[in-house]
């Protein structure tokens, strides 16, 4: 995995250079940005001396390196984008975004310091691995070396009876909410949805045919649940 970690200035400069100068082309978008003039030409010169943008010759513009030019290109126009949040307790994760190109799989997320984290991710098996460890169901693919600790389960929980989602969420240690969407610069952008929770007892799917119905989650094996997530993903759910 190729990770970049931006400030919101410096990304507001790359996007700038992504999107041909139209994104601060116009003076009113800078307060919108929470940014200066000032703070966008540092955050430029850290760029450059970081390699990530490249003075070309003869010009004074600058270009985007080809490996961080597909990340950000995967981000600002994917042809399908995963979002998933993970609540624990009263407190949500900011999201995280995964975007799909043919040349690109790109994560995309705000850290605990503000600061934007773009990786790319090698292939949609090490996506699905980044999804389950976001949501604390598995490691991200690089990184077995600590696997997760199984919470104990809980003696005598039938381990294949639904249960009604309302009771299951005040024993949550967390809840992990996914949608998917093909095409979203379509209008008819067509979006799935999957969401599961994990108890002391393991982890329950919840069921999304509820129809009007008090939803139920079923308990569902960690295997079974990266299937789940790997048809969400391709869209043969």
């Amino acid at each position: 995995m190729s990770d970049f970690t931006f400030s919101s200035a410096e990304l507001a400069v790359l996007i700038n250079h992504m999107t041909g100068g139209r994104l601060l082309e116009a003076a009113p978008a800078l307060p919108e940005l929470q940014v200066d003039e000032q703070t966008l030409a540092a955050a430029e010169e850290e760029l450059l001396d970081r390699g990530l943008l490249v003075s070309l010759p003869f010009e004074q513009v600058s270009g985007v390196t080809s490996q961080l030019a597909s990340v950000l290109s995967a981000a600002i126009t994917p042809e399908r984008v995963c979002i998933v949040r993970v609540v624990h307790g009263d407190h949500t994760d900011p999201p995280a975004f995964f975007s799909f190109t043919p040349e690109c799989i790109a994560r995309n997320l705000v850290d605990q310091q503000g600061q934007h984290v773009f990786t790319e991710l090698a292939d949609r098996e090490e996506a699905v691995s980044a999804i389950l460890a976001a949501g604390g169901a598995a490691e991200p693919a690089a990184s077995k070396k600590a696997p997760v600790k199984k919470a104990p389960a809980k003696k005598g929980r039938a381990t294949t009876k639904p249960r009604p989602l309302a009771d299951l969420l005040k024993e949550a240690t967390l809840l992990v909410m996914l949608m998917v969407v093909a095409d979203p610069a379509e209008p008819s952008a067509a979006a799935t949805s999957l969401s599961w929770l994990e108890t002391e007892a393991g982890l329950w799917l919840v069921d999304g045919s509820s129809d009007g119905e008090a939803p139920l989650a079923a308990p569902v094996a960690e295997k079974f649940l990266r299937q789940r997530v790997t048809g969400a993903l391709t869209g043969e759910e």
